[in-house]
């Protein structure tokens, strides 16, 4: 079994480390894999850090943290970065890990680092095009490009490859053609999974469904759905013109968003588009109770700005949503998604246009799906379970822990 160090900037205790870190780590350490975890964790979290250091020492995982700081800018993040080094190089001269995991882009430079100093593998968890986002659109460009132009030593350092996207793995492939030797079948794609016992609408409490429906006043009609982060790249505007269409059609509807923050945006939104006010409905839960509010939904919309920087895109709620038997609508262009969503196989429409007769025959598709067709969408999508990415996470350690491997072989 492999002695693994695993590098994440995002915490554990981080929406994202709730659902697409520990449940990985966790599941890899109950197959015997050795772990030790260094991530940047935030302040004010005591709960949080309690229920994550008790799984991990009852799975046998060790956990080591920095604080997470971006304040000031550039000089907080290498300051940071810079204990994230030296934590990990103590534990490796300490332990003698023989693989490093490095998960996203900003802890590569370390890996590389420890890669050269302690002689061990690196697994490159490549989860998206950072450094090109950041200067397509963040500030501080010249902070970008200096990592775009580390970006080779970064992929041909890897030992092997993991993308969200089989799109992903053909551009770095075609950008890096001598990475992981060349060989093509040291790239893994993984995409975002979920957890698909929490994700299971035979687990929600109807009762609860109920209260919900009630305390919402959602009414009889039909409920569209938002799930996750509200922000640019989301297309908002895009998804209030989908429910003008979806009103049109059945003028009792409701658009649920179920988010963390962003009321002021959708209001405005809502407004600019000429969508009544009293047909929204906003709610924060818990990550616990999301299966409860998604099984509210009659679908949900999953649109995504679809630049060249989201070929690695892989949705985390699409997976929710497929196990919870809810379809989608979601727009063309975005990493895997045209392959993935299928009205066949998963009930859901890709669209390559927003005007209004294209949303329209997207909304009477996805509302004519008979009801025993919508049950089959959980398994049909087994490539997303949690079980699945563990599966290819562990074949990989594996893979890199045969002291024979090479990235040639």
């Amino acid at each position: 079994m492999a002695n693994v160090l695993y590098l994440t900037q995002d915490g554990i205790t981080d929406h994202i480390g709730q659902a697409q870190i520990a449940p990985y780590i966790l599941g890899l350490a109950r197959m015997g894999h050795k772990i030790h975890v260094i991530s940047a964790e935030k302040p004010g979290r005591r709960v949080l850090d309690a229920k994550y250091q008790r799984l991990f020492d009852e799975a046998g995982v060790k956990w080591t943290t920095v604080p997470y700081a971006n304040k000031p800018p550039l000089v907080s993040s290498a300051v940071m970065l810079w204990r994230m080094y030296q934590k990990a190089a103590a534990v490796m001269a300490a332990e003698g890990q023989d693989v490093i995991h490095c998960r996203a882009y900003l802890p590569l430079e370390l890996a590389v680092r420890l890669k050269k100093r302690f002689g061990a593998k690196l697994l490159v968890d490549f989860r998206d095009f950072w450094a090109d986002v950041g200067i397509e659109k963040k500030p501080f460009k010249f902070v970008y490009r200096h990592l775009k132009k580390r970006e080779p030593d970064y992929i041909n350092s890897g030992d092997h490859i993991v993308t969200l996207t089989e799109r992903a793995a053909q551009i770095l492939r075609r950008w890096y053609p001598q990475a992981v030797g060349g060989a093509p079948e040291n790239y893994t794609v993984i995409p975002c999974c979920a957890d698909f016992q929490h994700f299971d609408r035979r687990h929600v409490d109807e009762s609860s469904v109920e209260r919900h429906r009630r305390e919402l006043g959602l009414g009889e009609g039909k409920v569209l759905l938002y799930l996750g982060s509200i922000a640019h790249d989301y297309l908002l505007p895009e998804m209030m013109q989908l429910f003008k269409a979806l009103l049109a059609l059945r003028p009792d509807s409701k658009f649920l968003f179920v988010s963390n923050y962003g009321l002021d945006l959708v209001e405005r939104e809502a407004a600019a588009a000429g969508v009544p006010m009293d047909s929204i409905r906003f709610t924060t839960v818990d990550r616990a109770q999301v299966p409860e509010y998604l099984a509210l939904a009659d679908l949900s919309v999953v649109f995504i700005r679809a630049t060249e920087s989201k070929a690695g895109c892989s949705p985390t709620k699409l997976a929710e949503l497929f196990a919870m038997n809810v379809p989608v609508i979601a727009n063309a262009g975005v990493g895997d998604m045209d392959s993935i969503v299928d009205y066949e196989r998963n009930g859901s429409v890709i669209v390559d246009a927003f005007d209004q007769a294209t949303l329209t025959n997207a909304l009477e598709r996805v509302l004519s799906l008979d009801p025993a067709r919508r049950d089959d969408i959980r398994p049909n999508s087994v490539q997303f379970t949690l079980e699945e990415g563990v599966r290819r996470y562990a074949s990989i350690y594996e893979k890199l822990d045969t002291p024979a491997y090479s990235k040639a072989a």
